[in-house]
């Protein structure tokens, strides 16, 4: 989809996220817990496994 758009995903996310609404309320937990930096080192241990088993 979001190949398809040519849109980032942050600007599709905040046209479907309802000001005050339920996702808003959701996505402010998730960042208050530090998902971003938690999906950004599990994505990069993904990698260097794969690379591993590259090998």
């Amino acid at each position: 989809m979001v190949k398809e758009l040519k849109e980032s995903p942050e600007s599709l996310r905040a046209k479907v996220t309802s000001p005050g609404g339920t996702t808003q309320a959701a996505l402010e937990v998730l960042e208050k817990g530090g998902l971003k930096e938690i999906f950004s080192c599990a994505v990069k241990a993904a990698r260097k496994r794969a690379i591993e088993l590259g090998k």
